[in-house]
């Protein structure tokens, strides 16, 4: 593709700088900036929970309140038996304790429920926590204990939780969810606020602004393969709303599968749909059949085998590789666009290999914005080269070389084409209809489904009546013409 490039002359000294063109900045520099400010935006956001955390020290397990206490790590804490209780430590320094002190909270984050002490002290509940089913109640999926100010000491406080997880679904890894940025168990100032913070989840909430916009582009613009374009995008829009649904309502936990797992199920739609737009953008059979049986497979897997995060996140491993060997396969795509697919897909592909959760409550909406501007430029219609006069003509084994002059008609026979010449002789070819429209010159047009017509043979275009035309040609010769085909005749008609 040629560059057009303006030039900016510096005063002085004669020097001309080429300055990018509308082009450049709108498909290739703005979609990276606009994912480095989505990246930036939830730090920017970064809830008061999370700047005043203080300090966890240890985390430990057991079965009985009264030990033995085993050491833990959150990202991988199970209960036996769906009951259990956990010791946590946290160093408060002398400026968090007191009476002037602003009031501290105890965020719990997960699908469990709890009873709380501190230093002895019940303070609260999330729920509440029984040895069985018919015992527990459960508690919201987010919740924020207060601490009374008399019972925070300066230096090592411990908390202890009573737990039951009877309700929550076994294919996660951990009952306490959270990430670095946001822990599901933290102690920071006070807030009465249970939800999700909005901050942390800003980088969706924009990247549905940035969908929303896309889908109307993708609907109102030529662009490649329009449907594929639409699934993906609807399945990242379903996914991003879902994961805003937090921030919007604390809802039981019992209920966190069915969110965590229409999130999963629409980004294995992306993830599955993903190498079949890449490989029919650029001209390679990839059937729909296939990716129908692919995507079914994987939410099935995503649903019943688990955990959803883990089986998507691997899919997108195996997906996004396989589109970037798909643009650099494709026949169609000129160097300079698969450089430009190779960057949008190589974003997606840097933010699968940072931390996990964090990939999908932030980096994924990030990371596609360059994907949605290549999905979203238009299609460009390349200039067809001068087609031959003359027909190489392939039948039983055997090339014939004719005129395309002497041809009048070409009726479609299945996957071969019957040739009527001027002379009355008739020739078959083993090839489609779609097929010799492409060699012909630009005289032979459709006009049936089942028809191609030289125009230099056509002599009157009649109408029989009740919806039926047809084409009267050189030697009494007459070619059906359709209904749906009689305008674009006509038009090239005049134009002859």
């Amino acid at each position: 593709m040629k560059r057009h490039y303006s030039h900016v002359k510096c005063t002085g000294t004669g020097l001309q700088i080429p300055a990018f063109d509308r082009y450049l900045a709108a498909w290739v520099i703005a979609p990276y900036l606009v994912a480095a400010l989505l990246l930036a935006v939830p730090q920017l956001l970064q809830p008061a929970s999370t700047q005043n955390a203080l300090e966890l020290i240890s985390v430990s397990i057991a079965d009985e309140r009264s030990g033995p206490w085993l050491p833990t790590e959150l990202d991988a804490l199970q209960l036996n038996d769906n009951h259990g209780w956990l010791r946590a430590v946290f160093t408060v320094p002398v400026a968090s304790a007191g009476p002037d002190a602003p009031p501290l909270g105890l965020y719990l984050s997960g699908t469990f429920s709890a009873r709380v002490f501190w230093n002895d002290h019940e303070v609260g509940f999330k729920g509440l926590p029984g040895e069985d089913p018919e015992s527990e109640s459960a508690g919201p999926i987010d919740a924020i204990i207060h601490l009374p100010v008399d019972s925070v000491a300066p230096g090592n406080n411990i908390a202890l939780l009573e737990l039951s997880s009877h309700y929550r679904q076994h294919s996660l890894n951990s009952i306490i969810h959270g990430s670095e940025i946001l822990p599901g168990l933290r102690l920071a100032s006070y807030s009465s606020e249970i939800r999700r913070p909005i901050g942390y989840y800003s980088t969706p909430l924009l990247g549905v602004i940035l969908l929303v916009i896309t889908t109307l582009v993708i609907v109102s613009t030529n662009i490649y393969e329009r449907r594929l374009a639409l699934v993906m995008i609807i399945s990242l829009l379903v996914a991003a709303t879902a994961e805003l649904f937090r921030a919007i309502y604390a809802y039981p936990y019992g209920l966190h599968m069915l969110r965590l797992g229409l999130v999963a199920s629409a980004l294995m739609v992306f993830a599955c749909t993903l190498p079949f737009y890449f490989g029919r953008r650029g001209g390679l059979r990839m059937p729909v059949s296939g990716l129908l049986a692919v995507t079914a497979a994987g939410i099935a897997t995503t649903l019943w085998i688990g955990p959803p995060q883990d089986v998507v996140h691997a899919v997108l491993w195996a997906s996004v590789p396989a589109s970037i060997a798909l643009v650099w396969k494709s026949p169609q795509a000129s160097h300079g666009n698969r450089i430009i697919l190779t960057s949008a897909l190589a974003c997606l592909l840097l933010s699968l290999s940072l931390d996990k959760d964090l990939f999908f409550d932030q980096y994924l909406y990030a990371a596609v914005v360059p994907l949605l501007a290549v999905i979203c430029r238009p299609t460009v219609v390349k200039k067809s080269l001068p087609r031959t006069v003359q027909l190489l003509v392939r039948s039983a084994g055997r090339t014939r070389v004719i005129d395309c002059k002497e041809i009048l008609t070409i009726q479609g026979a299945g996957n071969y084409s019957q040739i009527r010449l001027v002379s009355g002789e008739t020739i078959l070819d083993d090839r489609s209809l779609k097929e010799m429209l492409t060699l012909l010159p630009a005289n032979f047009i459709r006009v049936h489904r089942s028809h191609l017509v030289n125009l230099d043979a056509v002599h009157e275009l009649r109408s029989l009546g009740a919806g039926k035309y047809e084409l009267l040609l050189t030697h009494q010769q007459r070619c059906p013409l359709s209904r749906t085909h009689v305008k674009t005749v006509r038009e090239s008609l005049a134009q002859r």
